[in-house]
C-alpha cells in the first residue's frame, strides 16, 4: 500500500520520520511531502496526486498552522483525491471530533504516536473498527473513537527514521534525533503531557545509550552527520545523579565506536542544569541549550506550574555561559494572573542577562492544558479551537501586552524576525569554535556579542517605554493605545532593519572566515558602527577562550625581541578545543 505523509520540513520531521520507517519495515511505499506554509498547497496536492497513495496522513501539531491543513484537506478532495485522509499531531487529537464534523474532507484522526496506529490504518483500511485509538466517521455520518492501546513502551523496539536529505552548516550535515519522548513535568501551559495521555500509556519514556549509540553510529559514518539536535522536550532526566550517568555512558558508547569531532544542540529545564552534567555534554560537544526560562518572577513560576524556582533559574544561566555555549531562552512573561510588577521583574531579567538571545511572548491556553482548564473554569476562555484567546486579569498588564505584541510581532514571531536572526548569529559562532576554533578571532567574537547584546538592549528599551507608557496610561482609551502601539512598530521594524544588516554583515563574515581556513589570513578591513579599523592589518590571534590573556602575553614578550616589521607577522599557534581545555583545567602553576 501507498501512504503520503504531509507535514513541515523546515527541519527534519521526525514525526513522519518515524511513521515512514514504520511503514516500510511492514512493506509500504511511503511519500514525505514538505508543506511549510499555506504557499505550499498547490504543490503538495500535485505531489499526492501524481504519488496516488491509499490514506494521506497530515501532521497537524500545531494550532497555528491548523487553517492551513484543513485548506490543504480540501484542496486535496478537490483535486480529486479520493484516498483515505487523516491527520494526527496535539492539534488534531484534542479537536478530533471537531475537525471530523466541521471538515467532511478527513476521515479520521489518530490519537497518539503515530506508528503504531498509521500502521494499522495500512492493515485495516477496510474495517476501521480494527484500528485503536483511531477517532474516524462511520458511514452513516456519525463520530466514533476506537479505544487506545497506549503508546510504545520501548522506544528501542522502533525503527529508526527515515532520513532523506540533510540541512548543513559549515559543510557538516545536521540531524535531529530523540533520545526520549514526553515530559516529566507537567507545566499549565503545555500539551505535551495531555497529549500523551490521550493516547494512552507512560507519558515519559527513554531510549537506551545502545540504542541512542547506534543511531548516531549509522548517522556519523554512512550520511557523514556532524551535528546532532537532539528535540527532546528536556534532554535531562528528573533526577540529576541519573542524567550524570546516562551521559556518561553515552560518551563512553560514543568514544568506543569512534565518534568524534561531533557538536550537539539540546533542550532543558534550568532545574536540569548542573556543572558535573554539562561538563560532560562538553565533552561531547555541546555547542547550544535552549533553556525554558518561561518567567522570571516566582509568581508567573507558580501561576505556570514550572516547579521551578529564580535561584535555580540563575544558577543555570550561569553554569552554562561559564562553558561558553549558544544559550538561548524564552520568557512566558505574560499569563492570565500578571500584574505590573511581575512585568517589571521580567524587564530587569532581560537587563541583567542581556548576553544571552532570547524571545519573549505570552502563554497560550492550548487544548488539554492547566491554562485552558483555569480559564474555562473562570469563564474567561475566548475564540475557538482554532486559537483560544484570553484577556490579562489586570487591565494595565493587558494594555502592555497588546502594546507589545503588536511593537514585536515581526521581530518575535516573522520566520526572519530579528530576535530568531539574533540566535542564528550566535548559534552560527558556536559552531565554528566548535569545529574550526584557529579561524576565530577575539575581534570576531567582540562583533558577535556586540550584535546580541545590541539587539537584547534595543529590545528592553523599547519594553521599557512601553512600560512607562501604561503605568500612566487609562488602559480603556482604546484609541490613545493603539496610537501608541504604531508609533512603537514603526521604530522597532526600523531599528530591526538597522540591526539585521549588521547580524547580515557578521554572518558573512563568520562564513568568509569560514571559507578562508587553512588559510594565511589577515584581519579582513570591514565597516563597523564606529568606522573601518583599518589599522588592523596584522595577523590575527586565533580566539581560544579564556586562555587568550595567558596567551597574549607570550606574544608581547616574544614581540619585545624583534622589530617593528617582525611584529606585523607575530601570531601564536591555534589551539584546537579540545587542547584549550585540558589545559585551562590544569593547575596555573603547571600551565607556567
Amino acid at each position: 500500500m501507498k501512504v503520503a505523509l504531509v507535514g513541515a520540513e523546515l527541519e527534519e520531521n521526525l514525526g513522519l520520520r518515524y511513521i515512514a520507517s514504520a511503514l516500510e519495515h511492514k512493506g509500504h511505499k511511503v511519500e514525505i511531502v514538505p508543506f511549510n506554509s499555506e504557499f505550499d498547497i498547490s504543490d503538495a496536492v500535485k505531489r499526492v496526486i501524481a504519488f496516488s497513495p491509499q490514506i494521506t496522513g497530515l501532521s497537524m501539531m500545531f494550532t497555528g498552522r491548523a487553517r492551513e491543513f484543513c485548506h490543504l484537506a480540501q484542496a486535496l478532495r478537490e483535486g480529486c483525491y479520493h484516498g483515505h485522509l487523516t491527520a494526527g499531531g496535539p492539534f488534531a487529537s484534542f479537536n478530533s471530533e471537531h475537525l471530523l464534523r466541521d471538515f467532511t474532507a478527513f476521515d479520521s484522526v489518530c490519537l497518539g504516536e503515530g506508528e503504531h496506529i498509521v500502521s494499522m490504518l495500512a492493515d485495516h483500511l477496510e474495517d476501521l473498527s480494527r484500528v485503536y485509538g483511531l477517532c474516524y466517521r462511520k458511514s452513516d455520518g456519525s463520530v466514533t473513537t476506537n479505544l487506545a492501546t497506549g503508546n510504545q513502551d520501548n522506544l528501542d523496539a522502533l525503527s529508526f527514521p527515515k532520513r532523506i536529505t540533510f540541512h548543513e552548516y559549515f559543510d557538516k550535515p545536521i540531524a535531529s534525533i530523540l533520545t526520549s519522548r514526553g515530559c516529566w513535568r507537567n507545566c499549565a501551559f503545555c500539551s505535551i503531557n495531555a497529549w500523551y495521555e490521550r493516547g494512552g500509556g507512560k507519558k515519559f519514556r527513554v531510549r537506551s545509550v545502545e540504542n541512542i549509540v547506534a543511531e548516531m553510529k549509522d548517522l556519523y559514518f554512512h550520511h557523514d552527520v556532524r551535528i546532532f539536535n537532539f528535540q527532546d522536550d528536556n534532554f535531562f532526566l528528573p533526577k540529576p545523579e541519573k542524567a550524570l550517568r546516562r551521559f556518561e555512558e553515552l560518551r563512553e558508547g560514543l568514544q568506543r565506536e569512534g565518534i568524534e569531532g561531533i557538536a550537539i544542540a539540546v533542550k532543558a529545564r534550568p532545574d536540569s542544569i548542573t556543572h558535573d552534567s554539562i561538563r560532560v555534554l562538553d565533552d561531547l560537544g555541546l555547542f547550544r541549550v535552549f533553556l525554558g526560562v518561561e518567567n522570571a518572577h516566582e509568581n508567573g513560576l507558580r501561576n505556570l506550574n514550572r516547579k521551578c524556582t529564580l535561584d535555580q533559574i540563575l544558577n543555570a544561566l550561569r553554569i552554562l555561559n561559564d562553558f561558553d555555549v549558544h544559550l538561548a531562552y524564552n520568557l512566558l512573561m505574560f499569563e492570565p494572573d500578571t500584574v505590573l510588577d511581575d512585568i517589571l521583574v521580567n524587564l530587569r531579567f532581560i537587563e541583567r542577562h542581556i548576553e544571552n538571545p532570547f524571545n519573549f511572548c505570552r502563554a497560550e491556553a492550548y487544548p488539554g492544558t492547566g491554562l485552558e482548564a483555569k480559564l474555562k473554569t473562570e469563564g474567561r476562555l475566548l475564540g475557538d479551537y482554532f486559537g483560544y484567546d484570553y484577556r490579562l486579569k489586570d487591565p494595565h498588564s493587558e494594555a502592555f501586552h497588546q502594546i507589545a505584541n503588536y511593537t514585536f510581532f515581526d521581530r518575535n514571531f516573522s520566520d526572519f524576525g530579528l530576535h530568531y536572526f539574533n540566535m542564528q548569529v550566535d548559534f552560527y559562532f558556536q559552531l565554528l569554535r566548535r569545529f574550526h576554533p584557529e579561524v576565530l578571532t577575539q575581534t570576531l567574537r567582540a562583533s558577535v556579542r556586540n550584535f546580541i547584546k545590541q539587539t537584547n538592549l534595543d529590545t528592553y528599551e523599547c519594553l521599557c517605554q512601553i512600560y512607562d507608557f501604561v503605568t500612566t496610561a487609562d488602559p480603556n482609551d482604546h484609541v490613545m493605545i493603539r496610537g501608541f502601539a504604531r508609533e512603537m512598530r514603526e521604530r522597532v521594524d526600523e531599528r530591526s532593519r538597522g540591526l539585521h544588516v549588521q547580524g547580515e554583515s557578521i554572518l558573512r563574515w563568520l562564513s568568509n572566515t569560514y571559507n578562508r581556513r587553512g588559510q594565511d589570513a589577515r584581519v579582513p578591513r570591514f565597516m563597523s558602527n564606529t568606522g573601518a579599523l583599518s589599522f588592523l592589518n596584522c595577523k590575527p590571534m586565533p580566539y581560544s577562550s579564556r586562555d587568550s590573556l595567558e596567551k597574549l602575553e607570550f606574544v608581547t614578550s616574544e614581540a619585545e625581541r624583534m622589530d617593528e616589521t617582525d611584529l606585523l607577522g607575530v601570531t601564536s599557534a591555534p589551539i584546537p578545543y579540545n587542547v584549550f581545555k585540558s589545559r585551562f583545567a590544569e593547575p596555573k602553576e603547571e600551565r607556567r
